[in-house]
């Protein structure tokens, strides 16, 4: 009997930062937040600050990863899925209306949409 990696291929042992695989940068936003508020409560307030919706399609949720910039400041991962660029502007745009700093991880680099960039190699980094 074949193994599962023998049919459905590698799997990864490594977790990964979310925003790195090939192809992924796109989908995946990071939001600052800083206590009392969590993940989870970033998630809500992000995803419905804008209304109506843009997306009509898709979704998006935690990736269980915490970038924290040298200067201290926490960025949840979120990963969205089905119609990308909707979600793109409902997370950032949720984002700047809650007075949150969004974030997008390319070539290594965080991009912060306070002009920033940040060398991922710079933050320290929590998967769960």
């Amino acid at each position: 009997m074949p193994s599962i990696e023998e049919i459905v291929g590698p799997i990864e042992r490594e977790p990964k930062i979310p925003g790195t695989r090939p192809g992924e940068s796109e989908k995946v936003r990071y939001i600052s937040f800083k206590a009392p508020r969590t993940p989870s409560h970033i998630l809500k307030e992000v995803t419905w600050a804008v209304q109506p919706p843009i997306p009509k399609e898709g979704g998006v949720m935690l990736e269980g990863c915490i970038l924290t910039l040298p200067d201290g400041l926490p960025f949840c991962a979120l990963l969205f899925h089905s119609n990308i660029e909707a979600w793109q502007r409902q997370i950032e745009e949720g984002a700047r209306l809650l007075g949150l700093v969004s974030a997008r991880l390319e070539d290594e680099v965080l991009h912060l949409s306070d002009g920033r960039s940040i060398p991922l190699a710079d933050c320290k980094v929590e998967l769960d």
